[in-house]
Formats: C-alpha cells, structure tokens, sequence
C-alpha cells in the first residue's frame, strides 16, 4: 500500500542525512562533572572498572570532549580546581546577576555599548538574588561538595530565566567564600500564530517582576465562527527554596470544553532529593463524540479529579562515591479520585468507561541519572543538560470502579546514552488491569529518541531528531473515549490533522526533522530553516497494525528563535498531507505553530502512573 503513495522521494533526505551517523565520531560534549580535577575524578577513575555503571558514569560524566574545530568555544574544561575547595566550609555566597544585553559571564569586563543593549537592561526587571539562592543545594556553613556545586548549576540552569550559570570559589584560611554569576534572558515576549482563519495572541512572563514566576495567556479568535479559546496560568516553580511549585490555570477552547486546576508539587527534581510529593484539584468538562447503533452523538463529560502523592528515595549504596550518589531506590504512593459530574446514557455508554473512580497505587523504582552538557538541541549555542541514565520500576495498585475492584500491575524500563552516532534513548512499558484471572485494557508502549551528533557546513550547523513511538492495546474498553487518535490536540498526533473517524487501539508514529541553526541574527532573532514529517499507522484491535491506514505529513518551514529571548520556538511551514479523513487527499496546508521542545527523557522515577494510553482520560 505504501508503495502508491509519492511521496518516496521526501523519504531519501532524511534516511541518508541519519544513515552518515553510523560513521560518525563521538559526539563533542562535556557534562556535570567533566570539568573537575582531582579528588571527584579519580574518584570515578577508580570506580570505572568495578561496574557497568560505574564505566557508564565515567564514560557520561568524566570524559573529556575531543579537540577538534567544532567543539564550541563554551564547552571546554574550567580551570577551576574544586579538589581543592572539596571539605571546606563555606563561609559567604555572593551572586552576582548580569542583565541579558551586553554582558558576558566569561568575560567580566565587557559592557553593553549599543543604545539597544542599554535600553533593554533598563526596561529588563532583574532576577532577584533570593531567587537564585532558592536553587542552590547548599548554604553558608555547609561543606563545600562539588557534586552539589555542579549539581546548582544545573538546577538554575534548567529555569527559563538564567542564560548561563557559573560557581566559583575563593580560598579564605580553611575556609571558600562562592561567587555565583548568573546572566539572566529577557522573559517577556508577546507572540502570535495564524492558521487560516485563527488568529492567536500570547503574552508570557516566565521571570515575573523578577521573583521566577511563570504567567502565561493566550487568546485565539475563530473569524470565521465567531469564538475564541482563552488560556490563563500562574506557575511558582519553587516556594521559599523548598523546591515546593505551585500552579493555578484555567482554559477553555471554542466548543466550550474547560479546564481549572490548582496544584503544589515536589519533583524528585535531583539525585540528592529525598522526598517529593503533591496534591491535585481539578475539573474538566470536554466534547467526545460517541457512536451508537444509530447514529454519532456529541456529549458533554465534566469530571473533577483529587490527586494525592508522596515519595521517598534511599540511595541504593552507601560509598561517597558519585555513581553511588547518583543511584536511588525509590518508593511511592498515590491516591486518586474521579468524579464524573456528566456523562453519557447507559445505551451510549453499556461498559459503564466514564464512571466514577477511586484509585490506590504504590511504585518501587530504582533510578540512576546524571546530566550531559551539549549545545544546539533547543537553543543556538547555548549549554544544555542532556540527560542520561537508566529506570526501572513497578507499579501495582488497586482500582475501585462501578462496584468493581481491579487489581493493576505494570513494569518499565528506560534509558538513554550518548552513543559514537547522537544519542539514543528509550522507554518500554507494559501493564493493564487484571480482574477475575483475566486481563483487561492492556497497554504495550515503546518510544524511542534519537538525535545525531552535531554536523556542521561552513558556519551553519545542523541537527536531525527521531521519535517514534509504538502504542498496542489488548482488550480495551468498548468506548470511544478508550481509544488512539492520530489528531493534533493529542501529544503523539500529527501536527495540522483532525478527523474524529480516526480512531484505534493500535498506533504507530514516527516524527522526523531536520533542524538547521542558521549563522545570521539580527537583535539575537534567528531564521533556521526546517524538514520536519510525520507517518503514522493506526488500526482496531481485530486487525493487525500495518493493515491500518497510512497517515503522512511532509513540512518545509522556518524556525523562529531567539538568543537572548525565552519563548517557545516558533515554525512557519508549508505542509503537505496524503489524506485527512472528513477533508479530502494530497493537501497542502501553510501555519504558523508554536512548537514544542524535542522531549528530551528524564531518568527521575516519582509519581505512580498508568501508562498512558490514551491522553484525555485520568491516569
């Protein structure tokens, strides 16, 4: 079947621009540690070769990038001798925060000369040195521990607000003062998107009044029909350095569908994190259209969802070495409750899917993690923390749901590492209910990640990225709302595709680009050019997955970034669909989207989760 389609020839740039990475050299990169001398290095030397881990670690964390020309002036080894400092206390932190134009963290003695440079720092709010301390591990009066150091680093890396990030000492007696130096970015930035006839506006500010506070809105106007979707949110990602967020959101979209919630959350956001936990109030009202024997019918489902969970992580072994520092066995708990508020009739729904639940579930993990500094992934030559390692974990609990009780038991394994072709990654999961010695509303789920080393022509430098993923469910409920879709609104669907007769139990989608980071900016804006596809297969569950029906969308655009502004990337494309069921074949569709980030793999094992199967429904 796939043969007939003409679109073979689209196929042949992107399989030969990732089949040269099977040559290809280590990737040029440098991580967490790779910058330490001494006592933390040959620590892991000598570890290296007691365990696979500890290869992986010194490997991931340790090595040192090759010396060739294009090894980022930025990504190189410091000078900074933390052996030295390893032990002593810490007497001061000072922090020392750069507004983004003009100034550099390498260089301290360059100033902003540009009438536009001065005019955005005295307009820019700066971060405000609370904010930074929030992030750090350590205080004054602590022992100076490198891994901690590197690992803050990191941490105030990861916030949209701070550019770059550097921790230095300076010996006084027996004792370090630290210099933390942070070069903020511009938060605020209004944008707008355009797909036939809807125009969106968004206004965010993810450094609000400089406290690190994210205040996101949007709007968007359908003129054709008359209406409008709203989004509101107001995210503190840490309170009070007790790395606690809190979120508060609402929105709602031009059906009338809504979403409100209000959150606190603790992420196992470190390998040195012990605790976590968080708690949940939400409602949901949306459309689904269910079939019967006569006919399609829209109705309306609201439910509102309690969500509770805590966790506890122990490290696995009791050596001070930093591969035993970074391996934990963790435990969880969760309890949920779903309370439907609308739903369709009993002849509409006989399984009874949308029914009220209570749900108990326990998780036992053991995550091993660190972090792999790299450039160009979602920025312009900007460090980024990769990361790697490896995941297990159980999840077992119990489900009460139309006076019944089943129990659910699922496993999953996932990785990721640098390898001599880009980094590879992947996630396998398997699980499902069991009730009455039979199983039900099984999931298989595998995705893999991909991304080439960085390649480079003249001053242009290029990337290509693969994610893949492969969905198989066994004995799903006999319900619309317990089924895939390949449609856009869903995280794995096919950007610009919509047809609600697409539907299964089975799907397959691979998404491919090409991702070029162009040389030339003007007021740190930069134009890239983009190849971006998408084939998925999707089919019911009496038929095999590659009997289903073949779904392409083939894309050239531009990529809108910023070196000096945090947005989400923005892609003006022009697009090409073999077919989209309810519209017609061979379309050409041109958008501008806002584009989310390549999902780069956490090794974090936390809250007890179903697999997701389908996204729309409480897991």
């Amino acid at each position: 079947m796939i043969r007939h389609y003409p679109y073979r020839l689209f196929l042949i740039l992107p399989l030969l621009f990732f089949c040269t990475e099977l040559s290809a050299q280590v990737p040029e990169k440098t991580d967490s540690l790779n910058d330490e001398k001494g006592k933390i290095v040959e620590k892991l030397e000598s570890q290296k070769e007691k365990s696979g881990f500890g290869k992986f670690i010194y490997k991931a964390l340790v090595k040192r990038p090759k010396t060739t020309e294009n090894v980022s002036e930025d990504i190189q080894l410091r000078a900074v001798p933390f052996s030295e400092a390893e032990g002593k206390i810490i007497r001061e932190i000072k922090i020392n925060t750069l507004d983004p134009f003009g100034y550099s963290i390498e260089d301290p003695e360059r100033h902003p000369d540009k009438f536009i440079e001065k005019a955005g720092n005295a307009v820019h709010v700066t971060t405000k040195n609370f904010v930074i301390k929030n992030y750090l591990l350590f205080k004054p009066g602590n022992r100076f521990d490198s891994l901690k150091i590197l690992e803050s680093e990191r941490l105030i890396r990861s916030q949209r607000f701070s550019r770059k990030v550097r921790i230095d000492y300076i010996t006084v007696g027996d004792s370090v003062d630290l210099v933390i130096n942070t070069l903020d970015s511009w938060t605020l930035f209004p944008s707008m998107t355009f797909s036939g006839s809807k125009v969106g506006f968004r206004l965010r500010e993810r450094n609000f009044m400089g406290w690190g506070h994210d205040f996101d809105n949007y709007y968007r106007q359908n003129f054709e029909t008359g209406k409008n979707q709203i989004q509101s949110r107001y995210s503190i990602p840490n309170i009070q350095r007790s790395f606690v967020g809190f979120t508060i959101g609402y929105s709602s979209n031009e059906d009338n569908e809504y979403t409100k919630a209000v959150s606190l959350h603790r992420r196992f956001f470190s390998p040195f994190t012990r605790w976590a936990g968080g708690a949940y109030f939400g409602e949901r009202a949306y459309q689904d259209s269910i079939p019967n024997e006569m006919d399609v019918s829209a109705y309306q489902i609201k439910y509102r969802l309690k969500d509770f969970w805590g966790g506890y992580s122990f490290r696995l072994f009791d050596e001070d070495s930093p591969q035993a520092r970074f391996s934990n066995l963790i435990f969880s708990a969760r309890y949920f409750n779903v309370d439907y508020r609308k739903r369709p009739d009993e002849m509409f729904d006989p399984d009874k899917f949308y029914a009220d639940q209570d749900f108990l579930l326990f998780g036992l993990g053991i995550s091993k993690r660190a972090f792999v500094q790299d450039k160009f992934i979602r920025n312009y030559n900007i460090v980024e923390d990769i990361p790697v390692g490896m995941t297990f974990g159980l999840t077992s609990g119990v489900q009460r749901k139309d006076h019944r009780n089943r129990f659910y038991l699922a496993g999953g394994l996932k990785m990721g590492e640098y390898l001599n072709f880009g980094y590879m990654g992947f996630n396998l999961q398997y699980g499902g209910f069991i009730y009455s010695g039979r199983s039900e509303q099984s999931v298989f789920s595998l995705n893999l990640d991909y991304f080439t080393r960085l390649k480079s022509w003249g001053r242009w430098n290029f990337r290509g990225f693969i994610s893949s993923d492969l969905i198989i469910g066994n004995n799903r409920a006999d319900s619309r709302g317990d089924r895939l879709t390949l449609n856009e609104n869903d995280p794995l669907g096919i950007n610009g595709f919509y047809s609600v007769n697409v539907i299964g139990t089975k799907k397959w989608l691979t998404d491919i680009q090409i991702q070029s980071y162009s040389p030339y900016q003007f007021l740190g804006f930069r134009l890239s050019p983009i190849f971006s596809s998408s084939f998925g297969l999707i089919s019911g569950e009496d038929n095999h997955l590659t009997n289903g029906k073949f779904y392409t969308r083939i894309g050239l655009g531009v990529m809108l970034t910023n070196d000096f502004l945090v947005f989400s990337n923005f892609q003006l494309s022009f697009s090409w669909y073999n077919t989209i069921p309810g519209e017609g074949n061979s379309l050409f569709k041109t958008n501008t989207l806002q584009v989310s980030d390549f999902e780069l793999m956490d090794f974090d094992f936390g809250k007890p989760e179903l697999i997701e199967y389908s996204p729309f429904t409480p897991r």
